[in-house]
């Protein structure tokens, strides 16, 4: 399974049949197995929030790419460099106006090293469909009142013999009620949507104690899922342009995607320190 590093966090590159032999393996597992789902809100976060980036590089041990901006980083880490050292800031810098210009033109051009992003609604239904398989129990946490159990009833519905053990919409500080409600379900796999970095620190906190084999931060997916927001057309999803989608669709997301372009400023600060001319 090949590994990118972006901004100091580590990435995992897998395909959809090696992500879901780790599952497999995961749930065969004694446990506890975190896996976390990073965007480019996720590593600008862990840029200042070391017990965050300390949970994606050592305690999680999957780290799925939900984003096109780390697709893009990975790529632009691995463009060739000039050996003169004169220009080899400038033709950096151009390498980075360049490649974000030609994104939504040729997005296929940025799967590689990392090979394509798992969102993380797309993933909760995968696990959804490996768990049924499996004769595994799920669990779904967070969310706004009655989403998760919205959640529950779209994924029974979609595919068949899912078992959920129980849903639980309580807030992240209510752990002795929520992990009592979990470890009496039976459940195997636990889907937490608290948002970022919440879910993820409380995962980190908490999986072990739960009994579940496999921990997910979900953020936003059961609303995804449920049908409360609306996803972006495929082609859109394709292209890297779904987070304009979304700011479209809810213009107070403004703020959170702020995070967007200070994260491609730090790649590309980033790639200004550590030059490394080709071999």
């Amino acid at each position: 399974m090949k590994k990118v590093e972006i901004l100091g966090v580590t990435i995992n590159s897998i395909t959809s049949d090696h992500l879901q032999a780790a599952i497999e393996k995961f749930l065969d597992s004694k446990g506890p197995n975190l896996i976390c789902t990073p965007n480019t809100e996720f590593i600008v976060t862990a840029q200042e929030d070391a017990d965050f980036k300390e949970i994606l590089n050592n305690t999680s041990k999957l780290n799925l790419p939900d984003g096109f901006g780390l697709l893009w980083a990975a790529k632009f880490n691995t463009l060739p460099v000039p050996n003169v050292k004169v220009i080899r800031e400038i033709v950096i810098f151009f390498e980075w106006i360049f490649s974000l210009i030609i994104i939504p033109i040729t997005p296929n051009f940025f799967k590689n090293p990392i090979r394509d992003r798992i969102t993380g609604a797309d993933f909760t239904k995968d696990i959804a469909r490996i768990a049924a398989e499996k004769n595994s129990r799920i669990f779904l946490l967070g969310g706004a009142p009655t989403v998760a159990e919205r959640t529950a009833l779209q994924l029974q519905t979609e595919i068949p013999n899912l078992k959920i053990g129980g849903v639980n919409s309580g807030k992240k500080e209510m752990v002795s009620e929520i992990i009592g409600a979990i470890n009496k379900s039976r459940s195997e796999i636990l889907l937490v949507a608290f948002g970022s970095p919440k879910q993820e620190k409380w995962l980190a906190e908490n999986l072990l104690k739960t009994k579940c084999k496999i921990g997910v931060g979900v953020g936003g997916s059961f609303d995804f899922i449920a049908g409360i927001k609306k996803r972006a057309p495929k082609w859109v999803q394709k292209s890297g342009l779904e987070w304009l989608f979304r700011l479209i669709q809810e213009p107070g997301r403004i703020k959170r995607q702020m995070a967007l372009p200070k994260f491609m400023w730090l790649v590309l600060e980033n790639r200004l320190r550590n030059i490394k001319t080709p071999s």
